[in-house]
């Protein structure tokens, strides 16, 4: 990312530190993994693009919102199968907790 934006001639409009999932939460104040913290804040700074910031980004306004949506559609279905199809496990009871927000 930096030596993109450092490069004579520029090549780059813009470079970004992109995270597609934010597992500590909805929010990018959430977020609460030290290592990329070496390098940037990652709350404010604005070439992080977090989650929601990072599919809408990509995708337009609303993109987050269908694509969680969509997982969460397909999620049960796949959830159970990989239980019982490659874990021989029955799923547990509480499998509709796990629905990504």
């Amino acid at each position: 990312m930096f030596k993109l934006l450092a490069m004579e001639p520029l090549s780059v409009a813009d470079a970004f530190y992109a995270l597609p999932y934010n597992p500590y939460g909805a929010n990018k104040q959430d977020y609460q993994w030290a290592f990329p913290k070496r390098w940037f804040n990652m709350c404010s700074d604005p070439c992080v693009l977090i989650g929601n910031e990072f599919w809408d980004f990509i995708g337009g306004t609303g993109t987050y919102t269908q694509f969680v949506c969509e997982v969460n559609l397909l999620g049960k279905e796949y959830r159970e199968r990989i239980y019982r199809e490659f874990l021989g496990l029955e799923p547990p009871p509480d499998t509709e907790d796990f629905f990504l927000k």
